[in-house]
């Protein structure tokens, strides 16, 4: 694996912390030790509470700190802007709880489609995605019926087979084939956008308008924007020749899905007992033990983050912080 160049190995927080004794001289140091014994103390007398000389109360109790339980904001939804994929997913979590949407979001942004993959050769990211898919399959076991669970776990494992087909930038980045412009209606169900539509067509009917499209689009920064316009207009004139385009379109996007279904997935973690939290978290360790190719110390990490989760939930949507007065 390449050397890692992003930012996980640039910041300041990442550098090696050099000791203060290291910072200065033996002659400074020499300075330090000689001067220490002659400074005179601020206070002649240890700092200590005293009972009160005329009532001769004792000091107070000290003070029964309760923890701060701090919620976190939910997870963000991941959309690929493929509606077949996006709506199963909606539709599984439909009435659902906050935490098994957080959970499921968060398996989708961090295992499944993760946009940074630092320290992972790629039979790890890989491993990754198995992981992700075994982690939503535990929670489909426990908290959807049978329906649900059927299309919930065909969809996350289509969003699984995009991320095995993801390419690396540079040496952790990552790039999916996922659409970054999405339309929601009232329901968040996906909208499928009209625009392959329209390109489909213009490029079937008008290839030197489709030239001049692409020919545009790659012009400058704003060619994106101005492409989208150009497209539009033509589209508009041409709605007729959309229509008649459309099945073909249709078949065309069929073919795609129906080649994403054969992308085979990671089966690194296919083996996990997902009936309950115990069980599941018990075969993930025991996989590991017995797979010395993979970074074990990143997946025992990810493993003791849902083992320090309370209920049978993979995260938690609470912090509790205590401390000592």
């Amino acid at each position: 694996m390449d050397k890692c160049n992003c930012y996980h190995s640039t910041t300041v927080y990442q550098q090696k912390i050099q000791p203060w004794a290291e910072k200065i001289s033996a002659a400074q140091m020499e300075n330090i030790k000689k001067n220490f014994a002659s400074t005179k103390p601020m206070n002649d007398e240890p700092f200590a509470l005293k009972e009160d000389a005329s009532s001769g109360a004792a000091p107070s109790a000290p003070v029964k700190r309760e923890p701060v339980i701090m919620a976190l904001n939910n997870v963000t939804p991941y959309y690929t802007g493929y509606a077949r994929i996006d709506n199963a997913i909606t539709d599984a979590l439909y009435g659902k709880s906050q935490e098994l949407k957080d959970n499921v979001y968060n398996i989708m942004w961090n295992d499944l489609l993760p946009n940074n993959v630092h320290g992972l050769d790629e039979a790890g990211r890989t491993a990754l995605i198995s992981l992700g898919v075994q982690k939503a399959e535990y929670l489909a076991e426990q908290f959807m019926d049978d329906k649900e669970k059927d299309s919930f776990m065909e969809a996350i494992r289509s969003v699984a087979r995009i991320g095995m087909e993801g390419k690396r930038v540079g040496t952790c980045d990552m790039e999916y084939a996922v659409k970054h412009v999405i339309g929601l209606d009232g329901n968040n169900h996906v909208q499928e956008e009209n625009m392959g539509a329209y390109l489909f067509a213009m490029e079937r009917e008008a290839p030197e308008t489709y030239k001049e499209y692409e020919s545009l689009r790659k012009s400058s920064k704003n060619g994106e924007v101005d492409a989208a316009f150009f497209a539009l207009r033509w589209a508009m004139k041409n709605l007729n020749l959309i229509a008649a385009n459309r099945p073909e379109y249709d078949k065309l996007k069929d073919e795609q899905y129906e080649k994403l279904q054969k992308v085979k997935l990671d089966d690194t973690f296919s083996k996990a007992d997902t009936s309950s939290k115990e069980r599941f978290l018990a075969s993930l360790t025991e996989i590991l033990k017995q797979n010395h190719a993979l970074q074990t110390g990143f997946f025992f990490g990810r493993i003791s983050q849902m083992s320090n989760t309370l209920g049978d939930y993979l995260i938690g949507r609470q912090i509790v912080l205590s401390g000592r007065a």
